[in-house]
């Protein structure tokens, strides 16, 4: 990464939180590869090939209108990059573009959310591999991946700590932009949380072993 370049990002990230348009432009006139090179990841994820540059142009230019609209919620001092950090909205983006193209999904999305694959390729490292590490150094997050582990699946646990997350990055809507990225409905994505976080929670409470977990903010705070 050059000297600066970060910097600059962040100068125009700032502006465009301060709504300054002129920024939006700048944006995709000196990010557009890196974040078109996102957009063929996903693209690549989905199995699509047909597109041409300029509709791919064309999603980078979503992104950036996305990143514009959402910029007083990205923290530079994470250090993680603005289309990192909204991976999931990318991600939406673009399956809601390629939807276009495709067979319309049954009536509410594949039958059993616990069949839907974690999604492929690498924005930023894998939710769950982000929650083992944390876990072996913070001790009530290896008990809650203990708890999770007996009571759900790890697609189920995805759903769950991709919803947090997009709540603490000030999505408005996070179980909308994760239903978006896994296609599924918002509904499926809420009730999925909240069999989770019900699931944990009896096991706070009849089991001593896991009982810490009964004052976890995730369990409060999870839909």
């Amino acid at each position: 990464m050059e000297q600066g370049w970060f910097e600059r990002l962040t100068e125009i990230m700032t502006a465009m939180a301060e709504g300054d348009t002129d920024a939006l432009g700048a944006l995709h006139e000196e990010y557009g590869d890196p974040i078109g090179g996102v957009v063929r990841k996903e693209l690549a994820r989905l199995g699509v090939t047909h597109l041409d540059a300029a509709e791919v142009d064309g999603l980078a230019v979503d992104v950036c209108a996305d990143l514009f609209r959402r910029a007083k919620s990205w923290d530079a001092s994470h250090g993680v990059l603005p289309w990192t950090w909204g991976r999931l909205r990318v991600r939406a983006i673009v399956v809601a573009y390629v939807g276009q193209f495709t067979d319309p999904l049954p009536e509410g999305g594949p039958a059993d959310i616990e069949a839907v694959a974690p999604p492929a390729g690498r924005a930023d490292e894998p939710v769950l591999v982000t929650l083992g590490r944390l876990a072996s150094v913070r001790s009530e997050l290896g008990l809650l991946e203990e708890a999770l582990r007996r009571v759900s699946r790890p697609s189920q646990q995805e759903i769950l700590f991709e919803v947090r997350m997009q709540a603490g990055q000030g999505d408005p809507s996070p179980a909308v932009t994760v239903a978006r990225a896994y296609a599924l409905r918002p509904e499926a994505v809420r009730q999925t949380c909240k069999r989770l976080v019900d699931r944990v929670s009896r096991l706070a409470a009849t089991d001593p072993y896991f009982a810490p977990l009964g004052d976890l903010h995730l369990l409060r705070q999870a839909s």
